[in-house]
C-alpha cells in the first residue's frame, strides 16, 4: 500500500542514479526502476538472504549496517528511496542527513513510514494500551491485546525505534536541508482499502510517504 505511494512520486529519468536503502529481495526495487526507466539502480541491504535474492533480481546490491552510515560518496545519487525503514533506525537523525548527503543538488528522496496518529493507533491510546507501530521492546510485541502478535516474540531488526506524526516527518526533513514537495497518506484503519484510497485525511493515515528534494547549496 505505502509503496504504490511512494511510487507514484518518483519521477520518471533514464539518466538518473537511483538507490533504494533497505531493498529486500529487490521487487520492490524492480517497480522503481519500471518507473524511473533507469538501469543505473543501487539497493542497500543488511540481510544477506535478501541480498542474494536482490541481486539476482538485477539490482547492485551493496551489504551495510544504515546505522553505521550509507557506504558510498557525497552527491552520489538523483534519486533515494525507502520504504518502512526510517522508523527502524536508531537515529532518524542521521538517517536523513545520510539520504542528503549522498544525493545530488536538487535530488529527491523518497520515504514512506508508519503513522503515529493513525486511528487505530489513537484507538488503542484511548483504550489505554501500547500503539501498534510503537515497540516498547526489541524482543517481545506487548501492551495491546487488540495486536494478532501481541505476546510473541520478534526480531530485533523489526522492532520499530521512532515512529512519525505527518508534521514531524516532515519537520525533520526540512532541518536537514530539504524542501518538502509531498506529503501524503494511504490507508485509513481499519476502513478496507477500497474505501479508505478515496478519502484522503494524511494526518490520520495508516502509512505516511514523503517526497523531500535536496536544496542547492
Amino acid at each position: 500500500m505505502s509503496r504504490d505511494f511512494s511510487l507514484e512520486l518518483l519521477e520518471q529519468d533514464e539518466k538518473a542514479r537511483v538507490l533504494d536503502i533497505g531493498c529486500g529481495d529487490g521487487e520492490f526495487t524492480r517497480q522503481v526502476v519500471n518507473k524511473t526507466q533507469s538501469d543505473k539502480i543501487y539497493g542497500v541491504e543488511i540481510s544477506p538472504k535478501y541480498a542474494e535474492r536482490a541481486c539476482q533480481n538485477g539490482v547492485n546490491v551493496v551489504m551495510a549496517d544504515i546505522d553505521s552510515g550509507l557506504p558510498f560518496e557525497d552527491t552520489s545519487f538523483d534519486i533515494v528511496v525507502s520504504n518502512q525503514v526510517i522508523e527502524h533506525v536508531n537515529s532518524t537523525d542521521n538517517f536523513i542527513r545520510e539520504c542528503h548527503r549522498i544525493l545530488k543538488n536538487g535530488g529527491i528522496c523518497v520515504s514512506s513510514t508508519p503513522n503515529l496518529a493513525s486511528f487505530h493507533n489513537i484507538f488503542s491510546l484511548i483504550l489505554g494500551y501500547q500503539p501498534f507501530a510503537a515497540a516498547v521492546s526489541d524482543e517481545l510485541v506487548c501492551g495491546n491485546p487488540l495486536d494478532p502478535c501481541d505476546g510473541q516474540q520478534i526480531p530485533s531488526f523489526r522492532r520499530h525505534r521512532r515512529i512519525f506524526t505527518a508534521p514531524a516527518l516532515g519537520r525533520l526533513f526540512e532541518f536537514h536541508g530539504f524542501k518538502v514537495e509531498a506529503l501524503k497518506g494511504v490507508g485509513l484503519h481499519p476502513l478496507p482499502l477500497f474505501l479508505s484510497r478515496h478519502i484522503k485525511w494524511t494526518r490520520y493515515s495508516l502509512f505516511l510517504t514523503i517526497k523531500a528534494r535536496k536544496l542547492e547549496a
